[in-house]
């Protein structure tokens, strides 16, 4: 998933009860945030006072961040939180935020790749893959660990964090 090359097909409410095909394709990536995003659209549909946005389809976004009525406020944030991570460290991130339970769409998606970065650093990412033992027993649990677990800085920077009471 690649936030930098996603599109949408944006039209409003108004254009839909009135069946007409007005609808255009905007690329995320020549804007800056939801404001300049906003902002144009605003200017494609200037007969509407206060338009109500629909989009009609869209591609890499994940639906998460997106509906056909809406658009995740924080989509820009996340997008450019997400340039600080490559695509495999993007799919670990993934894994870390749905196994540590995050929301992107509330959290501040830049803490988030800032504590992610933290524990795992540079160098080692947050290892999902699963060890099972040999058998044929469907019903054993996956035990998964990430890479580095004792690496002492870690230890370090978890046992001083901010939230020690």
């Amino acid at each position: 998933m690649n936030l930098n090359e996603a599109e949408l097909t944006v039209t409003t409410q108004y254009m839909i009860d009135i069946s007409q095909r007005t609808d255009y394709n905007m690329t995320l990536s020549d804007y800056g945030d939801m404001q300049e995003f906003l902002c144009c659209c605003s200017e494609l549909f200037p007969q509407e006072r206060h338009p109500q946005y629909r989009y009609v389809s869209w591609d890499n976004i994940p639906s998460i961040l997106i509906n056909r009525e809406w658009l995740c406020p924080n989509f820009f944030d996340i997008r450019d939180a997400f340039d600080q991570l490559d695509d495999k460290d993007l799919d670990d991130f993934e894994r870390w935020c749905a196994r540590y339970g995050y929301d992107l769409r509330t959290d501040n998606p830049h803490l988030l790749v800032a504590h992610y970065r933290n524990m795992y650093g540079d160098n080692v990412s947050y290892n999902a893959e699963c060890y099972l033992p040999d058998t044929d027993n469907e019903s054993s649990s996956c035990i998964c660990y990430p890479e580095g677990w004792f690496d002492q800085n870690l230890l370090r920077q978890e046992i001083f964090g901010d939230n020690y009471d």
